[in-house]
């Protein structure tokens, strides 16, 4: 693994392959995942390139392998899978073997399954009518349909009866029945005889496979009129009309025949799907090796694309960025292949020079990666920026862990880590399409590192599961007697008198049974994460200097750097400094100005600080500074950052503004001698290159200084807003404390604990796991993701917006394993093969 303080080192290659070892030599290249090539021809279009016929014969071949996949997930056929890289490309001359092996199986199962869907056609059709006789012929009974059977005879004896009757019958979906019938009666003005049958039929859809719910009808209607009317509309909703006898005899007549039918279909239909599926599962043994060869080489086709055809040399000539680690592997590969296949001219690379900037590469292992998509999900690193990630592996789980400090929680979290770790490599050659899974698998290391840095926290405020243990004796002693400690509820320990050495293993368990808890570990995690956070962004800022020096930025030492930390370093880290002052010039031990109850308050002294003012004393007889001359001191130190305002706001865009203006003028002399001696095409690249250094140092005045002004303002508010976001720190602590705390003594000891009876014993079981159940949801996965959360805020904004830009590109090889993981279709391929059809 490469170093991850920066990005590796990349070199700009100019790659020269022979014909006939192009192939060969790109299929190594995707193997290695080490050379992200540059399209050479940018303003050719895709379908007048070289390799464009092969690319397209490759698109077809997955087009078929994709079509019979289709047709073996109709038929529920699994692919056999060999999660395996193994298969090789396939070279040009043995592309026409498979590919007349794919267009047997695609005719063959192209075939089948037209028969197949003729099949379901008849069989759906006959099926309906079945379903229309059985159900509707019951609507008419034993009577034929005539004027008498259908409206009956009047009490004068006429019919009323003009012109013919028209009897329509069929199936309607039944989604869609409802409209259909008030069309019907709306068509006919109500002159219409119209019913329904009491039973749905559940039939197949012969193309899509589906499920579709439809009902029969009956309509009889008077007039040929309306009866055309009526079909018009039978059209316009798609309905299936069937032809129904008048007799009762011959409907039970076609019923017989339809049995008949539908069970000689049925046997055919049963074959017809055997030998599909056979053939659907002889192409499955062999569709994944199939599909892993045919995207190996059209993605080599499409590499191949992207380089130039030189016809005088008579060799590919392309451009790509290689890593300077890799840069001897790439050239023993060139050579190995050259060797074997035997060529007059090897291939090689050489070294080029490109004006712009490299992309970004940081090796990663299974434990670093994790972390290393934190910081690419806010930006890719500039080329050779100092990496947060290294940093990242210790103070992110440490963030986490202030805001989730308890053992035991942390131990479930490490338990959980340590099973998919113990898993990995299991879930690694088997990658799952559940997203969620993913995230916390490939965060693995992350989550074990949080459990782990949380059980330290945890043991150091002393939580377990909201109890507090003692490892040695407390800090505190009980001097009362026993008659005092009967009648009061509550005792007061004051540390005036006898006490024990302090309690070495963090918070005194005393604590948790004390009144003022709160009040006083509020007070020590408030102080904890100020303090915390103001060393964060310091040591943010600090590396920003390595990136000045790396970079050459001297002036950004002078102007930017050396102001910014004495502006942070004037005001915050003085108040850390008081903080600790506090805490050791005054103690409950002590009496008169350095007693407990003679501390200032550290933040009426720094809001005084900042506003010029002197600071009142907490008592009249206590002091109201700390040291003498701590007034003048600190309106010295107000002073220093009054001062470093103007120089990070002027000083840097004035001097960039003189060195611009004479690199400008070297530049415009070197691009106007090199216009008037050089004519040759060949030097167009060197032009350009002059042309862009030009551009770079033609920023105005104006320009830089709205840049500086948004920096300036933008850290001098944030050195406030970024100190007060690490409250979260002692906030979500807090909060994950008290819900700790509710939960167990609500829950837990309320309806399980305090029952002494016998059922008691019992219900305790229930009571324990519905507490278990409520901890692990709301305090571990529900605090936990709140807390990863704001670790990760304060990492992207209050940390890395000291040192880190992340305006870079990331380095994207040619890679076969991360072409084979994705399952998304190449659409541009397959419209650029389809116009290419077009052309010819």
């Amino acid at each position: 693994m490469g170093c991850m303080l920066r990005s590796d080192r990349m070199t700009f290659c100019d790659m020269y392959l022979q014909p006939e070892a192009a192939f060969e030599v790109i299929g190594h290249l995707g193997e290695m995942d080490c050379a992200q090539f540059v399209d050479m021809t940018p303003d050719v279009k895709p379908f007048q390139r070289n390799y464009v016929m092969e690319l397209c014969r490759c698109a077809e071949m997955e087009r078929k392998l994709l079509y019979m996949e289709g047709e073996m997930i109709k038929d529920n056929i699994n692919v056999f899978e060999y999660n395996s890289l193994e298969p090789k490309p396939l070279p040009l001359n043995e592309i026409a073997t498979l590919e007349n092996i794919l267009e047997k199986w695609e005719n063959d199962v192209l075939e089948m399954s037209e028969h197949q869907t003729t099949l379901l056609k008849n069989y759906l059709e006959l099926s309906e009518m079945n379903y229309v006789l059985n159900h509707v012929g019951p609507l008419m009974g034993e009577s034929e349909i005539t004027e008498e059977s259908i409206f009956g005879r009047t009490a004068g004896g006429d019919t009323g009866f003009i012109g013919r009757l028209f009897v329509i019958t069929g199936v309607v979906k039944r989604s869609r029945s409802f409209p259909f019938e008030m069309m019907m009666w709306r068509v006919s003005h109500g002159n219409i005889y119209y019913k329904r049958a009491s039973q749905d039929a559940i039939l197949q859809d012969p193309h899509t496979g589906q499920d579709i719910r439809k009902v029969a009808f009956l309509a009889i209607c008077q007039g040929e009129q309306i009866s055309a009317r009526l079909e018009k509309v039978c059209s316009g909703f798609h309905v299936n009309l069937y032809h129904c006898p008048q007799t009762s005899n011959e409907r039970m007549d076609m019923m017989l025949q339809l049995a008949v039918r539908i069970d000689d279909l049925e046997r055919v239909m049963k074959k017809t799907k055997y030998y599909r599926c056979k053939a659907l599962r002889t192409v499955s043994k062999q569709w994944d090796p199939w599909m892993v060869q045919i995207k190996k080489s059209k993605a080599i086709y499409h590499t191949m694309n992207m380089f130039t055809l030189d016809i005088t040399r008579k060799c590919l000539i392309g451009q790509c960025w290689i890593p300077d680690m890799d840069l001897n592997r790439v050239e023993d590969v060139l050579a190995r292949v050259s060797e074997k296949t035997e060529s007059n001219v090897e291939s090689f690379v050489l070294k080029s020079d490109d004006s712009d900037d490299p992309p970004t590469y940081h090796r990663t292992n299974k434990f670093t990666r994790g972390f290393q998509m934190l910081i690419n999900a806010y930006g890719d690193s500039t080329y050779r920026e100092l990496n947060p990630a290294l940093y990242t592996i210790i103070t992110f789980p440490f963030l986490f862990a202030l805001m989730f400090g308890d053992f035991c929680h942390g131990f479930i979290i490490v338990a959980f880590a340590a099973w998919m770790i113990s898993v990995e490599k299991q879930h690694m050659n088997n990658p799952s399409k559940n997203e969620i899974w993913a995230i916390f698998f490939g965060g693995r290391y992350i989550i074990l590192l949080m459990g782990l840095f949380a059980m330290y926290t945890g043991f150091l405020y002393n939580e377990f599961f909201c109890k507090a243990v003692s490892l040695t004796k407390p800090y505190w002693i009980n001097t009362y007697e026993r008659e005092y400690i009967e009648r009061y509820t509550y005792i007061e320990l004051n540390p005036v008198l006898d006490t024990n050495p302090p309690y070495m293993f963090g918070v005194d368990p005393i604590w948790s049974l004390s009144k003022n808890k709160i009040m006083a570990l509020n007070s020590l995690k408030m102080k904890m994460s100020i303090i915390i956070g103001i060393v964060h962004m310091m040591f943010g800022l600090c590396l920003s200097l390595f990136n000045h020096v790396y970079f050459k930025r001297h002036y950004a030492i002078i102007l930017e750097f050396i102001p910014q930390i004495l502006f942070l370093t004037s005001l915050f880290f003085w108040l850390v400094t008081m903080i600790f002052m506090k805490w050791y010039m005054y103690s409950g031990k002590h009496s008169g100005s350095t007693s407990a109850g003679c501390a200032p308050l550290i933040l009426i002294l720094f809001i005084d600080m900042v506003l010029l003012s002197t600071t009142k004393p907490v008592e009249d007889d206590c002091d109201a500074y700390m040291f003498q001359g701590q007034q003048q001191l600190q309106k010295i130190l107000v002073l220093i950052a009054v001062i470093c305002v103007p120089i990070l706001l002027l000083g840097s865009p004035i001097y960039l503004n003189r060195i611009y203006k004479k690199k400008k003028a070297e530049a415009l002399k070197k691009i106007s001698q090199f216009r008037r001696y050089q004519r040759q095409d060949s030097d167009k690249y060197a032009e350009s290159k002059i042309v862009k250094e030009i551009a770079k140092y033609s920023a105005p005045f104006g320009e830089l200084m709205i840049h500086q002004a948004v920096h300036t303002i933008e850290f001098v508010l944030s050195t406030i807003s970024h100190t007060a976001s690490y409250l979260r720190l002692w906030a979500l602590s807090l909060a994950h404390e008290q819900l700790s705390e509710m939960l167990w003594s609500m829950v837990f000891a309320k309806l399980g604990l305090r029952d002494t009876s016998r059922i008691g014993s019992i219900k305790i079981f229930a009571i324990f796991a519905v507490w278990a159940v409520f901890s692990f949801a709301i305090l571990v996965v529900m605090e936990g993701l709140s807390a990863f959360l704001h670790t990760l805020r304060l990492h992207w904004v209050e940390f890395m917006s000291k040192f880190y830009s992340g305006s870079g590109y990331p380095f994207k090889p040619f890679s076969f394993k991360v072409i084979l993981s994705r399952d998304t279709k190449d659409d541009k391929a397959e419209a650029m093969c389809k116009k290419k059809a077009t052309t010819h």
